[in-house]
């Protein structure tokens, strides 16, 4: 027998809300290990090694924050003095349209950055900005890897635009550096939640177990804080299932008796049972079948 259309649907919304929730889990683990210093530093390093100039003191976080821009927050971005300006985004379901975000995170970023540096746009002076540069580190199966994502080629069929907005894809990194171990942290995180689909908490534990065994971000999941990030999420997903799972079953109980009034209300215009004993199969007065059914009388 097919399942019913509002079971199919409970059944999407189910899967897509256990799936927004890894993701959170992973978004938010990202954020706060990056918006801490002493691991913000050790990303600038991965992606320039060649600048050994540049201290933690040196890097301001400017992230989009859904607290001060109520429809627009990123995962990370911050300034590298005021020659760079950084823009990361965590992603382990691939999306095209990452570069779309991008153009709008970075149009709002420089907006504030203008504003706190009381730049004037409309003199002849030309005004200094900071050298963007874009990431979106990457931590899904996805086969096909390119090394880039630009916004001409994946929306305008690679002909020229007078927008463009191009950012680097990172899949891994050297072994050991942070970078690597937050990929890897994902990459387990997703394990356990294949071995664990019903259980996030007890996923969450076994990636954080698992990852101090390894010397993955063990420091930073010894952090009362990290462990709270991830076991909040991990109760949030476990409420909303539960209410979930209780809107279908009363669905589904709604579909069964709707089905049985059907069945009864046929079985009446066939002549084949009276009304009284139809509405006493269904607890009610011939008066309330009647109408119930969109009997005439």
């Amino acid at each position: 027998m097919e399942k019913s259309v509002q079971k199919q649907m409970a059944e999407k919304l189910l899967e897509a809300s256990e799936d927004k929730i890894n993701r959170n889990i992973k978004d938010s683990v990202f954020c706060d290990l990056f918006g801490k210093p002493e691991y913000l530093i050790q990303l600038y390093r991965v992606l320039h090694p060649e600048d050994l100039e540049t201290q933690q003191e040196d890097l301001t976080i400017v992230t989009l924050s859904r607290i001060i821009v109520r429809e627009m927050y990123n995962d990370l971005g911050f300034l590298a003095g005021n020659r760079l300006l950084v823009l990361v985004e965590a992603q382990s379901s691939w999306s095209a349209n990452i570069v779309v975000r991008f153009l709008m995170y970075l149009g709002e970023t420089y907006r504030r950055y203008i504003e706190k540096n009381d730049l004037d746009l409309y003199t002849t002076k030309k005004v200094e900005l900071p050298k963007p540069e874009l990431y979106v580190v990457y931590t899904g199966d996805r086969k096909m890897r390119p090394e880039r994502i630009s916004l001409k080629r994946e929306f305008f069929g690679g002909e020229d635009s007078c927008v463009e907005v191009e950012a680097k894809v990172i899949y891994d990194s050297e072994q050991g550096d942070i970078l690597n171990q937050f990929i890897t942290f994902s990459k387990v995180f997703d394990q356990m939640r294949q071995q664990y689909p019903d259980d996030t908490r007890k996923a969450v534990q076994e990636t954080i177990r698992i990852c101090q065994e390894k010397d993955v971000l063990s420091a930073y999941l010894s952090e009362e804080e990290a462990a709270t990030v991830m076991f909040t999420f991990a109760d949030q997903e476990r409420e909303y299932n539960r209410a979930l799972r209780k809107e279908r079953e009363e669905g589904e109980a709604k579909g069964r008796a709707e089905g049985f009034l059907n069945a009864l209300v046929n079985l009446v215009k066939e002549n084949l049972l009276s009304i009284k004993d139809a509405a006493k199969q269904v607890n009610m007065s011939e008066e309330e079948f009647v109408k119930k059914a969109g009997l005439k009388t």
